[in-house]
């Protein structure tokens, strides 16, 4: 059972990882068409649920974070398709799964994790320029921790250590840009650049304002080399590399995106 358990646990903390890895499209400010959905290996499922919402989730991390994304549609401003989005989590349970000594375990299980929601908002602005899809977002992340959250609670992984500490410091800012180009055919690519801090948080008196500013903050650079043999069908490979600040220090990963189908409806 324990084995079980760790398999289980492993495969949603790679899901986690790479489904942002994945999903490129729903960062942008274009909603799915009406009644159209979209699903893929560890991508959300995404729904059109009207012409100017969707609606969007992690089926594979439902049951130990349940999630829910709300993207909606505005006029445009200056020329810019704008949308803006609500990314709402609640992690507990996935904390608690990740509580245990031994392998696999990265919290001590004698800690008590306490109810906790997280919303995460998002202004997006999508516009071609110079035959590139640009897509720009800035926003804002609420943690909310409904009870005594011990600083100890938390997983020292890249591209979860610093979704996760926003409930340690209450708040937290993150903007960033994507860029997609048609390179022949079916074939495209995307590169894109996210930038978060969790400003004040584990910096000293004696801190300069703009390490104040900062806090603990992280970089996040991903490229995706996507075929696209049909409507309904698509294969993407690429990396992502991850800098960011962590309570040992500043430290960097590369991780390599192993190459994925993808298929919708």
């Amino acid at each position: 059972m324990k084995k079980f358990r760790t398999i289980i646990f492993t495969f949603l903390l790679f899901s986690i990882c790479f489904g942002d890895m994945q999903n490129w499209k729903s960062h942008s400010a274009n909603i799915l068409p009406k009644k159209r959905f979209e699903v893929g290996l560890f991508q959300p499922f995404r729904y059109g649920y009207s012409e100017t919402l969707e609606y969007s989730t992690y089926p594979a991390w439902f049951f130990v974070m349940p999630n829910i994304s709300l993207k909606k549609s505005h006029p445009d401003f200056s020329g810019y398709k704008m949308a803006t989005k609500w990314f709402l989590f609640y992690p507990r349970p996935l904390l608690n799964m990740a509580s245990k000594k031994g392998i696999g375990g990265f919290i001590d299980p004698t800690l008590e994790v306490p109810p906790l929601f997280g919303i995460s908002a998002s202004l997006l602005l999508t516009k071609k320029i110079s035959g590139l899809d640009v897509t720009f977002n800035s926003g804002f992340d609420i943690g909310l921790a409904f009870g005594d959250l011990d600083d100890r609670v938390n997983i020292e992984l890249p591209l979860l250590y610093h979704r996760l500490s926003v409930f340690h410091n209450n708040y937290g800012f993150h903007t960033g840009f994507d860029i997609e180009k048609n390179i022949a055919g079916k074939l495209s690519t995307l590169v894109d650049l996210d930038f978060s801090i969790l400003p004040g948080m584990d910096t000293k008196e004696t801190d300069s304002g703009i390490t104040k500013l900062l806090g603990e903050y992280s970089f996040e650079h991903k490229a995706l080399l996507i075929y696209e043999k049909s409507e309904t069908f698509r294969l993407l490979t690429g990396y992502k590399f991850v800098f960011g600040e962590y309570p040992f220090g500043p430290e960097s990963r590369l991780l390599p995106f192993l190459p994925l189908i993808d298929s919708w409806i």
